[in-house]
């Protein structure tokens, strides 16, 4: 394993450059506005490192760790990640936009007024994270798991809203939606602690939430065209 301690990101940059990035570990880097494209990064590890205001653009992750760094204002834009897992991590404002992920975890992490837009989630957890004022939109989540503990501190959703979003056989524990806003958004096949204190505009599948036949069957058929662009990715 390759070893960067204290690296720059001119360096780093400079070995993304080559398309493949394997086997590395980066801690207590400077890795600010750091550009990776086009890359393959497998099995790295960033631990107590900077990488704000970063943009990362058709880059593929797998089995990759990130901990205790952080990820303010940064981009992911067309990008998979596969088992890679981001724990105690600032991830403010942070945008995804058009991804893929997958077996992917993010735990006690920071998501405050981060952007996910278009975007298919499978197969993931949310644990004990902080999301108020987050902005999810376009974006299919399948057999996730979202969940807060009583006396984390952290309030999940909160003041988050969420616009043409769809939530498929997903697992709600300790309300991690409550206080945020939904609409035009669609559960099907989800259970646990799913509808204390949520604003709900044109959502099917909540109890009490209203819906019209005409938006259950746009949002199905943007499931179903959603997810068969995540297939073909």
């Amino acid at each position: 394993m390759a070893l960067y301690s204290h690296a720059t990101k001119d360096l780093i940059e400079a070995d993304l450059a080559e398309g493949q990035f394997f086997d590395a570990s980066i801690i207590n880097s400077d890795l600010d506005s750091l550009c990776c494209n086009n890359s393959r990064l497998s099995k790295i590890d960033i631990k107590d490192s900077n990488c704000n205001n970063s943009v990362f653009n058709n880059a593929d992750f797998a089995n990759c760790n990130f901990d205790h760094s952080n990820f303010i204002s940064s981009q992911f834009n067309k990008c998979n990640l596969q088992n890679s897992a981001i724990t105690c991590t600032s991830l403010i404002k942070l945008q995804i936009n058009n991804c893929r992920l997958e077996n992917h975890v993010i735990d006690a992490c920071t998501l405050q007024r981060s952007q996910f837009n278009n975007t298919i989630i499978r197969n993931s957890s949310l644990k004990d994270f902080e999301g108020v004022y987050a902005k999810i939109s376009q974006t299919v989540f399948i057999n996730c798991n979202f969940e807060i503990n009583y006396g984390s501190g952290m309030n999940g959703y909160s003041s988050a809203s969420f616009e043409n979003c769809i939530f498929i056989n997903c697992r709600f524990i300790g309300y991690p939606l409550r206080g945020a806003e939904t609409k035009n958004c669609t559960f099907i096949g989800c259970a646990g602690e799913i509808t204390d204190s949520i604003t709900a505009d044109c959502t099917f599948g909540l109890p009490g939430a209203a819906c019209t036949e005409s938006i259950k069957i746009t949002n199905r058929e943007e499931a179903e065209k959603i997810i068969r662009e995540g297939k073909n990715a």
